[in-house]
């Protein structure tokens, strides 16, 4: 099992969208993964499909907290609750004050959880400004992952803010891998180069594929541009766990903007 932090430096660029989607066509020799919401400011996936917020991180914190890890995974089991589509979640609850004692438990021993064969994809949303000063239960549980995949927008404000965050993400001494969200002025090639960063790809911004990810009635989300689009990256994602076991738009050059 291994465990794929999503996280976004800065504003609401569809992490959650993403972790699901990613989870939606991860490589099929994986396993189905089951997505966790491990969001400072709270989840969003019970309140957008309509769940209780237990089971889920709340009641598996609390049972970690009585008993401490065990083993091989039935713990995580127990605590998801499973999306109209098929995807098997660990919901959060909206408010960032209940989601505080939970994460910090996460963050101790969810890196610690044997769940088989069946990988988890974190939705950690937006980091939080005092992780520039100090080890949050986020960058904690990252640290303890070895990988993260940071959901930017391919545009320059969003850019020059992960720039901000690369040196206190790269101090963590782990995989970063970029996925960008929606369409914008720089192509994954040119932020690439500029940044010095591995760019496994672009998800368009697609709300009804989305919305049918969670089961939602509409076309086959697998004809989508956005799971066309998420099954490479979910790929490279999958590829890099591998070796860790064994149109135009006017606007300045992004080097010249990103310092």
């Amino acid at each position: 099992m291994d465990i794929v932090p999503l996280v976004a430096a800065k504003g609401s660029v569809g992490v959650t969208t993403a972790a699901l989607t990613l989870a939606a066509v991860w490589p099929e020799g994986r396993g189905a993964p089951v997505v966790v919401e491990c969001d400072p400011g709270g989840g969003d996936v019970a309140a957008r499909f309509g769940l209780e917020v237990i089971p889920g991180v709340v009641s598996l914190a609390a049972e970690l907290e009585r008993s401490g890890p065990a083993g091989p995974g039935e713990q995580v089991g127990g605590h998801t609750q499973e999306l109209p589509g098929g995807l098997r979640v660990l919901v959060a609850p909206t408010s960032p004050e209940e989601m505080r004692l939970p994460l910090e438990r996460l963050a101790e021993d969810l890196p610690r959880l044997a769940l088989g064969e069946v990988d988890l994809i974190v939705d950690c949303g937006r980091l939080e400004a005092s992780a520039m000063r100090q080890r949050t239960a986020v960058l904690r549980l990252i640290q303890r992952c070895g990988l993260m995949v940071v959901v930017v927008r391919p545009e320059l404000a969003a850019l020059q803010h992960l720039n901000v965050w690369l040196p206190t993400l790269r101090s963590l001494d782990v995989a970063i891998l970029a996925l960008l969200s929606g369409r914008g002025p720089y192509s994954p090639e040119e932020i690439a180069q500029t940044m010095d960063l591995r760019v496994i790809g672009a998800l368009p911004h697609d709300r009804a594929a989305a919305d049918v990810v969670g089961g939602a009635s509409g076309p086959r989300p697998d004809r989508s541009a956005l799971f066309r689009a998420a099954r490479p990256a979910g790929a490279a994602i999958a590829a890099v766990l591998g070796r860790s076991q064994s149109a135009p738009v006017a606007r300045a050059p992004l080097a010249e903007a990103v310092p």
